[in-house]
């Protein structure tokens, strides 16, 4: 940890109490004066910049983040024609034995609006390719993975909240669908060397220094807690909040004991999924999807088994929060429900919760919503179509949700969308959607109340103490900005990071300027 003095600043503190300063001393990676004189810590002259608590990512999965950075990029397919070209040209450049791995695909950004069917993956011949939609929760594969597959009849696949997706004539188009791709074809897949992962996840801490991001609450499996978090434990820069991903019941808790826990590395919590994704359609619905008739999505794993009881009491009693997964109306309101359960200071965190009923929004106060504004921005293109437009008002309502009480805690879910905190707090507050459309903007709320989202409500969302706020006695983690990002939404051009700071340290610098 380093010393650092940052002076002629404008300084966002985040800190109620004293909401402004224009220097800042910190002294062995914490803050230990405000708006005092050096005294021979290394001056950094902020020419009158912003400067800002260091960005909290309250959901994402930082290790699959850095794993999808390697990974074929099918985001920018506008078309099948597009979609095809990638895949022949990630043929053509792959070793021999390799398989195509991709992500980020999404059926609205096709003119055509329709579902891929494994015809569109011909060009890659024989060689097994998986391509992950946007959300994680659906997947286009060949013929070659399905048989490594060996799915189950769709009856059982359908009662594990799973689904295979079929042409008219009974043919698989090559779509799995929840468990269908994470009981089935997840563990077929080739694993990355435990080596490899590990340079995934430096990859994506310093992918997301960029971008201002100092600490995150990040969704692992235990088994890379402790063969790729906890032997990288003194390369981070990174604060992780660690939530277990692990959901078989019984939970398998004991060896949290012997995890050494500090304020760079710790196990705040478990999560569940109760339902699906909008894109997927596999979102649980009080109401019918308005483009498909007779059917309101899945719950999937222990709220299908109406387990969620014995989950939540299980991760209570382990000293743990609960964060439960939930998209569709009819799950936010299971989530609600669960959350009554809490005890003592342990919570339940909803992740999502983007479909919320009218007769939900007085229930949400006190409770914690950890929301992603970049997912609102995205869905509310097809909201329309899958809601029908007596709904469409129901997806991500901020402003009525925080006038009612809720705690908003905001991240990326990445690497599902960009982990870049702009891109969110612009969705947050101007209400359009990633083409830049209108889209209930009532329901936008303003850019403080974003950037307290992103910083001090979402470190107490995340267990990060003494984080998220610039004050005395908390970690030296902040961000000295190109341009203002209080002003994200008038401004054409988007403010980025000049440098970032963690603990006293410069974790990342644009260049742009002399300290």
């Amino acid at each position: 940890m380093s010393d650092l003095h940052l002076t002629n600043a404008r300084i966002w503190t985040a800190d109620p109490a004293r909401p402004t300063a224009s220097a800042i001393t910190i002294r062995s990676g914490r803050i230990t004066a405000i708006d005092e004189a050096p005294n021979g810590e290394p001056v950094i002259d902020c020419g009158g910049d912003v400067v800002t608590p260091g960005l909290i990512d309250a959901h994402l999965h930082l290790l699959l983040g850095g794993d999808s950075l390697e990974t074929l990029d099918l985001s920018n397919a506008t078309s099948r024609d597009e979609f095809e070209a990638l895949i022949a040209e990630a043929d053509r450049t792959a070793a021999p034995d390799a398989w195509i791995i991709g992500n980020g695909w999404t059926q609205d950004n096709w003119a055509e609006n329709h579902l891929p069917d494994m015809d569109w993956l011909r060009a890659a011949g024989s060689r097994p390719v998986v391509c992950w939609r946007t959300d994680w929760h659906a997947a286009l594969v060949n013929q070659p993975v399905l048989d490594r597959c060996r799915l189950p009849d769709d009856a059982p696949l359908q009662a594990e909240g799973g689904r295979q997706v079929r042409h008219p004539d009974g043919r698989p188009t090559g779509l799995l669908l929840e468990a269908a791709a994470w009981n089935h074809l997840q563990p077929v897949i080739p694993k990355p060397s435990t080596s490899r992962r590990r340079t995934h996840l430096l990859n994506a801490q310093r992918h997301a220094h960029r971008f201002g991001i100092t600490a995150v609450r990040t969704m692992e499996y235990a088994a890379d807690i402790l063969d790729v978090y906890q032997p990288m434990r003194d390369q981070l820069t990174m604060r992780c909040s660690l939530v277990v991903l692990d959901r078989e019941l019984p939970l398998q808790l004991d060896w949290i004991d012997d995890f050494v826990q500090d304020d760079r590395l710790f196990i705040s919590g478990c999560k569940t999924f109760i339902d699906g994704t909008i894109g997927s359609r596999s979102a649980r619905m009080l109401e019918d999807w308005a483009d498909r008739p007779g059917d309101r999505g899945m719950l999937v794993e222990l709220a299908l088994e109406g387990q969620l009881d014995r989950w939540i009491a299980s991760v209570h009693a382990a000293g743990l929060d609960a964060a439960a997964h939930a998209i569709g109306d009819e799950a936010t309101r299971i989530a609600l429900n669960l959350s009554d359960q809490a005890v003592d200071d342990r919570r339940l965190t909803i992740e999502h919760a983007e479909v919320v009923h009218p007769d939900d929004v007085a229930r949400v106060e006190g409770t914690w919503l950890s929301m992603q504004p970049l997912h609102r921005a995205d869905d509310a293109r097809n909201a329309p179509t899958a809601l029908g437009p007596d709904r469409t008002d129901r997806l991500a309502p901020f402003r009525r949700l925080q006038e009612a009480g809720a705690h908003l805690a905001f991240g990326s879910d990445w690497p599902i969308v960009s982990c870049d905190p702009m891109l969110g707090m612009h969705a947050a507050t101007t209400g359009h959607t990633i083409d830049h459309v209108p889209f209930h903007p009532e329901q936008a709320i303003d850019a403080e109340a974003a950037l307290v989202a992103y910083t001090r409500d979402a470190a107490a969302c995340c267990r990060l103490a003494d984080c998220g706020v610039l004050r005395v006695g908390a970690h030296g983690d902040c961000v000295r900005w190109n341009g203002d990002p209080m002003q994200v939404a008038e401004e054409s051009r988007r403010p980025s990071p000049q440098s970032t700071i963690s603990s006293g340290n410069v974790v990342y610098d644009d260049g742009t300027r002399s300290a």
